[in-house]
């Protein structure tokens, strides 16, 4: 009983499948195919590499301190224009102008010492000179003028030594000085501030690295756009080419530049290896800002007057029957894979392959060297019309 029931089973599933596939295919046999055609014709035709990309000033300058101390003023802020040598803050000098004054006082000391050596140097050789001229008249012993001799050296020696007091008090001062120095900040450059890093009262350490006080951007009439291209495609990128990109600040502008650097250092993110690419923009208006996200086309050729297809008709595959359901079309009865580049048409209403060699592409048309004659119409989709009864 239980073998007989299967049995029974499989033949009712058999007549479905059966049934069903009797259905389709007089469907599809009562179908009319029509197919969708593009005209080939000439126009133009840019191939670009499509990336993103952050604007940045073209030089922008992090100012700092060399000294640990409190902030007592800062006299900028955000987006003010700032001139080379302007003062823009100044830390406590407390600490520092001590230094100077104990650096001063030595440098006294030392040249005071330095002229008690010479005034005593002097003595020495007055003595020594006496002292010759009465061992020339045998009025004394020989012993005193070595005595003198020796003494005129020591006090020679000691000259130098304070000499050399002096110089080396006078480099503390220098260094000092120096130090005094830094507790005033200046602009190194004309610019605009775009970042102020500190307060005043904020105390700030120079132990391991540099602190920032603010951050000046030398001319945001020139800007850079840095992008980050795939190595898939960054082979095709060139010093020299031309680039376009808009902003979403400003949707309906394009704002174009130049390819002035591709950094030969790549970047790894998520296992994807990317370069950086510089696009060099002048920002007359001053519409683009620093951080501002850029969608960038990297213009990798252009042509004229070029003979175009849709990509649509390089995809293109017919078919010798297909289903009237929607969705993908049957593979029964299709026609081999094209292998090389073609395009078909129309002969005698029946699609039929013509081989083709392709230049550039924009994503959307390509161009089209040989194989093709301007106006041929190309296949690139179908229309399934169910058959009007009778």
């Amino acid at each position: 009983m239980k073998l007989k029931r299967i049995v029974t089973l499989l033949a009712v599933v058999a007549l479905s499948c059966g049934g069903v596939y009797w259905y389709s295919e007089r469907r599809a046999a009562s179908a009319d195919v029509s197919y969708r055609t593009a005209v080939a014709a000439r126009g133009s035709l840019r191939s670009v590499i499509q990336a993103t990309g952050t604007l940045s000033a073209e030089e922008t300058v992090d100012v700092g301190t060399q000294i640990s101390g409190t902030i007592n003023d800062i006299y900028v802020d955000y987006n003010d224009k700032v001139a080379q040598g302007q003062l823009i803050a100044v830390m406590d000098n407390r600490t520092q102008q001590a230094e100077v004054d104990m650096a001063r006082a030595n440098v006294l000391s030392a040249k005071a010492d330095l002229a008690k050596a010479k005034a005593t140097l002097l003595k020495a050789d007055r003595d020594l000179k006496r002292t010759r001229e009465l061992i020339k008249k045998d009025l004394i012993a020989r012993s005193e003028l070595d005595a003198d001799v020796a003494s005129q050296a020591t006090a020679n020696a000691d000259v130098m030594a304070a000499q050399a007091k002096v110089t080396q008090y006078e480099a503390t001062l220098r260094k000092a000085e120096i130090s005094l120095g830094y507790t005033k900040i200046y602009s190194p450059v004309d610019g605009v501030v775009v970042a102020k890093n500190v307060e005043k009262g904020q105390t700030v350490a120079a132990s391991y690295q540099t602190p920032s006080i603010a951050e000046i951007a030398r001319d945001l009439k020139q800007m850079q756009v840095e992008v980050n291209v795939d190595e898939a495609d960054i082979g095709s990128v060139k010093v020299g080419q031309d680039a376009e990109f808009t902003v979403d600040a400003y949707a309906d502008a394009t704002f174009s530049g130049k390819v002035t650097q591709v950094r030969i250092s790549p970047s790894t993110s998520d296992n994807v290896v990317s370069y950086t690419v510089i696009v060099k923009v002048a920002n007359d208006e001053e519409k683009l800002m620093p951080g501002m996200t850029a969608n960038v086309s990297l213009v990798v050729a252009e042509k004229k007057d070029v003979l175009l297809v849709p990509n649509a008709a390089l995809r293109f595959r017919p078919v010798a029957s297909t289903a009237v359901t929607m969705g993908p079309p049957s593979r029964r009865g299709a026609v081999a894979a094209v292998e090389t580049p073609g395009v078909y048409v129309l002969i005698d209403k029946k699609p039929a392959k013509v081989e083709v060699e392709k230049g550039i592409s924009d994503g959307d048309r390509t161009e089209i060297l040989s194989g093709l004659e301007e106006g041929a119409r190309v296949l690139v989709g179908f229309n399934l019309q169910a058959e009007k009864k009778k």
